[in-house]
């Protein structure tokens, strides 16, 4: 069913980010998930318009590399990215 689809899609998205935040090796995926799914729920939706985490609680979350690293200092990102490979970046960011 269409349904169906929709949450497989989800599913699809996840494993990519899972698969590139441990740089292919599918036996780290255990040490991943968590920074995978953290950074998933922290990332800005387009259809949504804002992050999972801002539509629950209201607010919008800090995370530790914003405090440590000052990461809003940084240049801007080149290009569009991928949800994918924006979310598996900022699981991989989570990590250090």
């Amino acid at each position: 069913s269409k349904a169906n689809g929709i949450v497989e899609r989800s599913h699809f998205d996840t494993r990519q980010v899972l698969f590139k935040a441990c740089g292919g090796n599918q036996q780290k995926w255990s040490q991943v998930a968590h920074y995978a799914f953290w950074a998933e729920r922290v990332t800005v939706r387009r259809c949504m318009g804002c992050s999972p985490y801002f539509a629950v609680t209201g607010c919008h979350p800090v995370l530790p590399m914003d405090i440590a690293e000052a990461t809003y200092l940084l240049p801007p990102l080149e290009g569009i990215m991928a949800t994918e490979d924006l979310i598996a970046r900022r699981a991989i960011e989570l990590q250090k």
